[in-house]
């Protein structure tokens, strides 16, 4: 006799409710999911161009993942490019890493940057 199985769902765990996007938005401005291609400069005695694949952007930061690790407080120049319509829209940013987070070693690292004023 197979087992019955109830009509009732199981609440998500915390990391399925982020994933499915049913867990209550946290944040002070919200993020807005894409996946764009981003090539960012790095600051350091010698600058070094890395490309990277954005995750999330809001008005105050962005996540993306990349093929490096920074240091948290690292400031780092970066475009984000994409087409609309046909036409190339280049968006250019600064900001400083605020988090750096590799869940599994070999992965690429997820990096948080916060937008800082352009000086």
């Amino acid at each position: 006799m197979a087992k019955r199985r109830s009509s009732a769902t199981n609440p998500a765990l915390p990391g399925e409710a982020a994933m499915l996007g049913i867990q209550p938005q946290r944040r002070s401005t919200p993020r807005i999911p894409t996946r764009r291609a981003a090539w960012l400069t790095v600051q350091s005695p010698r600058p070094h161009e890395h490309v990277s694949l954005v995750k999330d952007i809001s008005p105050r930061g962005v996540y993306f993942y990349s093929d490096f690790v920074p240091v948290v407080g690292d400031h780092l120049d970066f475009v984000i490019e994409y087409l609309r319509s046909g036409d190339r829209v280049r968006l250019h940013f600064k900001g400083a890493v605020v988090r750096v987070e590799q869940p599994v070693p070999g992965s690429a690292p997820g990096i948080a940057v916060s937008f800082r004023a352009q000086s």
